[in-house]
């Protein structure tokens, strides 16, 4: 007997069966197909003689940033000239000459183009000491070669230091935006990264300012502030241990933009992305303000408050900015409060390491409106949401300033009390946006964006920290339909967009050493695998479907087998298999490609479905997987005969069937069991044939739900409800609704009473038959034992299975051992029955000490053989458990003297076939201990015994017959010669008496 330990909370669970399995549906949505990774694309290329760091372009000609190099490319990447930077002793400006002892790289920090004067560039390299050169590439002549023209853009050309106002970028990195208008302006943000050569005594050394602001002389040999408040520092305790990285620079309407990383605030060790604005016109930083910028991710598109960790409440917060990129959007842009024409910030950003500005592997891409962050700066402005920026300022007070409605960068915007618009502040409130795309990038960082307009759509480009290039349509839902590898190195923030507009529209992406050109519209068609993510391509990609592959339509052999139009259906499962004939059953098809129109959505005009020879009717497709699920109704009304197993899906001029589905007739044939007690709970089986027909079924016992706990074609179990007083009902099943009623009914009977158990104590070690007794015990069928012991401060439970006894007049159960649960007897237990559900009240059981036994010994009483044992611990009520038993039999009657247990052996164990050793056992619940064996001695069967008896007898009459013979011869001779004295006749008379 094996016994189920339980505790309170998996009770409910054990003491009642599990509900029935929900029917297979479609898979959830599946991702879409992965792309074939092991597809390469010949693509034109250029690898230079050193890692590659900035690339521009100025009249079709590409001019590439190396480390020691300059190049110039042509449109198909071929070199047309170079000139050499470096390596070069760091001790003059663009000193001249060979490479000397000690020189060092000159990494190219800045390259910019500016065509106000000449056609010229501008390369700034980290051995320059800040100073830039100029190339001048077209002077209204004739075009030139990158190295034809080089001026070092400095006044001071002798071995002394070059002017301040010429010191443009550091080592430690830089990003220079020229803003053109009637002048030249450099707008310059110089990193500050803690480590790296130069950082601590920036200023100190008279190195470039952290932000500045310059225009080129007319003389063109050199720039010049136009005072001192056209650059700001860091404040001298922040120098070389304050992180801050200028990420991104661009002008969009009156103001100039920067994006940088740096610490989240005075004192926080946790990093963030800011975006700066100040107002491109101005020669002076009068107008600086600043704000966090975060990008977050949420499926319930829960704003996250500010100051909360990087993650709360299911919010995911980006925090660090790897890439981002400025465009123009189309009318098909499909970003909310976006029109045609509209600035988008485009950025790529990453979680980083916990108080680090190191990225992780786990990126999202946002997208920042600029009338949304001009929007927000002005509210926030006017709101006083703002305070000095103290990494400029050493001071983090309350700052506000009452910006105008116009916010254009006037001469007389924003007047305070009388005077010009000036300020410098920093926005406490973050600039939040829902990401919107980060499908397949929870494993990847991202280090490089562009976008453009490719036919209308917008089309992201993102580069990767492990060398792969991807394209995917900007949609939230949407999946890369490029995935291609360019290089084992990262791929560069550095991204040119060649012809955007023009069919040869091309992408300059720079890993390591080498440019990849990667057209717009993609490399080509073969790493898309399926139909539907082939033709969701095609406005971009022009690729289309030939049989089982994506080509474009010139790779296609197939006459007019090349399409962009449609997918063929697949119809992969049908559920249910089965539905009752004119019932209400609602078929679910899973499969690919159903009502699939190159977009994102379903058109139901597409699809028709046939169901057995019925037409179905079509559900909403609002919440089913997009294209692979199909919901319809078989109409199957009147006079509708079924036809086959056939379901058949046609989408477009496509169709694709299946044999999956048959209309069934459902029969009850019987129940088991037909009765119960009142109070429900009952097991009951129905018996029939398609029983699981269609989706949706309930039984009822009368008008009560009886709950279904398991289902196959020809069994269902049902637990039946209560009744308010016994009764016999119907039951009935609906199938889709389609009713059938059993042959008979079900019978609800009194609930069991039971008010007595015998024995009412159990050894320690359980295996005692236990007898209960009540009234109405007939009611139940299957019987259970329900036992609540206390253990340490819980409660514990046990169920255990009985049986009826003789009649069904007892319950007749076997307790369970309490010997590993350390508890010290007596216990006090409550015991309960259950019959089909319904639960007794609950009654003491209580276990006591087990006995110590000594060797069993047999005697006999009363003509009977009696198994003696004597030991401690005998409990009187415990014995009477049935625990003792001789070879294998229960003892005939048993009894307890003093502490001496006597068991009388069985009568049928004394018959002539007896054996003649006896083990006698204790049964326990858990094992049985043998305590010994007796062994009965040999008796006289009766028939011996008579013969035993006759033999004696027989001899001792012929012993008596001998001797009175001997005499009588004896006396015969005396009367012949004896004396004749009296005595013959005393001897006569004792003989006779003899």
């Amino acid at each position: 007997m094996k016994f189920l330990w339980l505790d309170a909370a998996r009770l409910v669970a054990v003491l009642w069966a599990a509900g029935p399995r929900a029917g297979a549906e479609c898979d959830p949505s599946p991702q879409p197909p992965k792309l074939n990774l092991s597809v390469t694309y010949d693509l034109p290329t250029f690898t230079a003689d050193s890692p590659i760091q900035n690339i521009v372009t100025l009249n079709g000609i590409i001019y590439v940033g190396a480390v020691n190099w300059i190049y110039a490319l042509s449109p198909n990447l071929t070199k047309l000239s170079e000139y050499r930077t470096g390596p070069r002793p760091d001790v003059e400006p663009c000193a001249g000459g060979p490479a000397a002892n000690g020189s060092v790289d000159n990494h190219n920090v800045a390259l910019l183009v500016e065509t106000i004067y000449d056609w010229g560039l501008f390369s700034c390299g980290s051995a320059d000491r800040g100073v830039c050169r100029r190339h001048v590439l077209d002077d209204g002549t004739r075009p030139k070669t990158v190295d034809e023209e080089v001026d070092c853009f400095s006044d001071r050309r002798d071995r002394g230091q070059p002017s301040d106002p010429n010191r443009v970028v550091r080592p430690s990195g830089a990003r220079v935006l020229n803003v053109e208008s009637n002048v030249i302006h450099f707008f310059a943000g110089n990193s500050e990264i803690p480590g790296v050569t130069g950082a601590a005594s920036a200023r100190a050394a008279g190195e470039p300012h952290t932000m500045s602001v310059r225009k080129m002389k007319t003389s063109q040999n050199g720039f010049t502030f136009f005072s001192h408040r056209s650059y700001i520092d860091l404040i001298p305790a922040l120098r070389g241990n304050y992180f801050l990285r200028y990420v991104y620079s661009f002008h969009s309407g009156p103001f100039t933009y920067f994006l940088t990383v740096q610490r989240a605030g005075r004192g926080s060790q946790a990093y963030h992305t800011r975006i700066v604005r100040m107002c491109s016109s101005d020669l002076q930083i009068r107008r600086y303000v600043e704000m966090p910028l975060q990008c977050i991710c949420t499926d319930k598109r829960r704003r996250r408050r500010r100051g909360s960790p990087s993650e709360q409440d299911g919010v995911r917060v980006f925090n660090v900015l790897q890439a981002a990129h400025l465009a123009k959007v189309g009318p098909n842009a499909n970003l909310r409060g976006v029109e045609e024409g509209d600035d988008v910030l485009f950025a790529a950003f990453a979680r980083s390491k916990p108080n680090s500005p190191e990225p992780t592997a786990n990126s999202a891409v946002c997208a920042f409106p600029l009338k949304y962050i001009n929007d927000l700066f002005r509210r926030y402005m006017q709101s006083c949401n703002t305070v000095e920026p103290y990494h400029f300022t050493g001071s983090s007070n309350k700052s506000c300033y009452n910006v105008t409605s116009s916010d254009d960068c006037g001469l007389h915007e924003g007047l305070n009390e009388g005077k010009e618009g000036e300020y410098r502040l920093e926005v406490v409130q973050d600039a939040q946006r829902l990401e919107y795309w980060q499908k397949d990038l929870t494993n990847t960082l991202v280090t490089s964006i562009s976008v453009a307009m490719v036919h209308g759509h917008i089309v992201a480009y993102l580069g990767t920290g492990d060398g792969r290039h991807m394209q995917v349509l900007f949609s939230r839902t949407a999946s890369p339909h490029v995935n291609i590898r360019l290089d084992s190195t990262p791929v560069s923030s550095s991204i040119v967009l060649l012809d955007p507009q023009g069919p040869g529209g091309a992408l300059l992406l720079a890993t390591g050493n080498k440019i990849t050109k990667v057209p717009l519209t993609g490399p080509g068609c073969g790493q898309l695998t399926s139909c539907t993510s082939c033709l969701l391509s095609s406005g971009v990609t022009g690729c289309g479907w030939c049989r089982d592959r994506c080509t474009r339509a010139n790779e296609c052999s197939v006459t007019s087998g090349w399409t962009q139009d449609y997918c063929a259906p697949v119809v992969n499962k049908v559920w249910p298999a089965t539905g009752p004939l004119r019932g209400t059953t609602v078929v679910t098809i899973c499969g690919e490609n159903f009502g699939f129109n190159k977009t994102e959505s379903f058109k139901s005009s597409l699809v028709t479905v046939e169901v057995a020879g019925a037409a179905c009717k079509l559900y909403r497709q609002d919440r089913l997987n997009r294209w692979n699920e199909l919901q319809c109704s078989p109409v199957s009304s009147g006079n509708f005969t079924p036809s086959g197993r056939t379901v058949k899906v046609t989408s477009g001029n496509k169709f694709d069937q299946k044999e999956a589905f048959s209309f069934v007739d459902p029969v009850i044939k019987e129940i088991f069991p037909e009765f119960g007690p009142k109070s429900g709970g009952t097991l009951l089986t129905i018996r029939g044939a398609f029983l699981d027909a269609g989706n949706k079924r309930e039984v009822t016992v009368g008008k009560a739900v009886c709950k279904i706990q398991s289902i196959i074609s020809s069994t269902l179990i049902c637990k039946t409800p209560p009744s308010p007083e016994p009764s016999n009902q119907p039951v009935t099943l609906t199938l889709d609704g389609v009713e059938r009623r059993a042959p008979g009914p079900f019978t609800y009977n009194q609930d069991p009473v039971i008010n007595s158990i015998q024995p009412s104590r159990s050894f320690i070690s359980g295996g005692c038959t236990l007898s209960a007794h009540g009234f109405f015990l007939q009611s139940g069928l299957q019987p259970q034992m329900f036992l609540s012991v206390p253990h340490e401060g819980k409660v514990l439970h046990a169920v255990s299975s009985c049986v009826y006894g003789e009649n069904r007049t007892t319950i007749q159960c076997i307790t369970p051992s309490l010997a590993r649960q350390a508890l010290q007897p007596p216990v006090v237990t409550r015991v309960a029955f259950i019959l089909d559900g319904f639960q007794t009240p609950q009654l003491d059981l209580i276990y006591v000490e087990d006995p110590l036994f000594q060797d069993p010994k047999l005697t006999s009483k009363d003509n009977k053989s009696v198994v003696e044992l004597k030991g401690s611990h005998m409990d009187i009520e415990a014995m009477k458990c049935q625990v003792l038993t001789v070879a294998n039999h229960s003892c005939e009657s048993l009894s307890v003297v003093g502490n001496t247990v006597e068991c009388t052996v069985p009568h049928l164990l004394q018959g002539p076939a007896r054996p003649k050793e006896l083990q006698v056992e204790w049964r326990q619940a858990d094992s049985v201990r043998t305590l010994g064996v007796v062994t009965l001695a040999q008796e006289q069967s009766f028939s011996s015994l008579l013969v035993g008896c006759g033999t004696a007898s027989g001899l001792l009459l012929l012993l008596l017959g001998s001797l009175l013979l001997w005499r009588r011869r004896k006396h015969v001779d005396g009367k012949t010669g004896a004396h004749t004295d009296g005595s013959e006749v005393a001897h006569t008379q004792t003989d006779r008496q003899v």
